[in-house]
């Protein structure tokens, strides 16, 4: 603590810009005038039970009072932290109130117009995926704002998917379009949410296998309501998400990361070099000679020579990290 002079100038210029007399002050801790004048004029400290009290009557903090000097960063971000609460209930009241009253306005609307309710419903479902989006109900949970926003704002799209298929008579297509918004969520907030688990190494493993089940269940919905080949239809789907799988499988490993990379590019680049292969087997959708190569005849062999090219290119790619990761490696074990 600092000497009893400092001190008591800082108890006194805290009171008075407070407009506090000593007799005020004194009745607020429960203590004498004389015993404020004497903090004041430096003879005495106040009992150590009294700190908490002078703080809260001085609005000060206790680091404040023990060093007698105003903490400037303390109070910038107390400062802050009371703006930022501010922002953040107008943030959510003014999105909620006008969601009120639109939802209200609508709902006078359609009795008034139809007699009854009928297209209120979907504006009911599209203001709740609203509400869920802005401001979020993410301001009811104290910790996992981002699952509490990944699941709340998926089930409101649902619902309002829901909504407009009732109301449209055409359910058919309502479980298609769930799925295939929950692969998007998929590849977006399942890395993240496991960025800071036990399972951070395998995120985008999960991730991308995860896509792989939902786009066969996909698929066989699919299937219900329109014809295709459905295994072969599954197996082109497999064919485009093993490479990326076994990427994702790589990048889990620990090693040298440019190797990494290395590999990872030329596993994509044969992948789509043959994937018109495997589509032509599959479905018999492209000529015999969609891999024919002939630069002096691009107008017959333009397929097989972008394809060519782009193959060519991968793999150079990967040559160079490849290149530069075994530079890396060598020097590493050198040191």
């Amino acid at each position: 603590m600092t000497d009893k002079k400092t001190f008591g100038s800082f108890i006194k210029i805290k009171r008075t810009e407070k407009n506090y007399s000593q007799k005020d002050l004194a009745e607020m801790l429960f203590v004498t005038e004389g015993a404020v004048s004497k903090w004041e004029r430096g003879v005495s400290y106040p009992d150590i039970t009294l700190i908490s009290d002078i703080c809260r009557v001085l609005d000060i903090s206790e680091h404040e009072l023990i060093t007698a000097s105003i903490d400037t960063d303390t109070r910038k971000m107390k400062h802050e932290a009371r703006k930022f609460r501010a922002i953040r209930g107008t943030w959510f009241w003014i999105p909620t109130i006008s969601y009120g009253i639109a939802l209200v306005t609508c709902f006078i609307c359609n009795l008034a117009v139809s007699h009854t309710l009928s297209w209120f419903f979907v504006v009911l479902a599209a203001l709740i995926c609203a509400y869920t989006f802005v401001p979020t109900v993410t301001c009811f949970f104290e910790s996992k704002k981002l699952l509490a926003f990944t699941v709340s704002t998926y089930l409101s799209i649902c619902l309002l998917l829901f909504t407009c298929a009732v109301y449209t008579n055409g359910l058919s297509w309502f479980l298609t379009a769930c799925i295939g918004i929950l692969m998007g969520y998929v590849l977006l907030f399942v890395p993240i949410l496991l960025s800071k688990t036990n399972y951070s190494r395998y995120k985008f493993i999960i991730s991308f296998t995860v896509t792989l089940v939902l786009t066969v269940l996909m698929m066989i919905h699919i299937r219900i309501w329109q014809s295709f080949v459905l295994g072969k239809a599954i197996l082109m789907a497999v064919y485009g998400f093993v490479p990326v799988i076994a990427c994702a499988v790589i990048c889990a490993f620990r090693f040298n990361a440019f190797l990494k990379t290395g590999i990872c590019t030329a596993v994509s680049g044969i992948a789509l070099y043959y994937a018109n292969h495997v589509a032509t087997v599959l479905f018999g959708t492209s000529s015999s000679n969609s891999y024919q190569v002939d630069f002096r005849n691009w107008e017959q062999c333009l397929n097989g020579n972008i394809q060519l090219i782009v193959l060519l290119s991968f793999l150079f790619v990967s040559a160079v990290f490849f290149a530069i990761g075994f530079f890396r490696v060598i020097r590493n074990n050198k040191q």
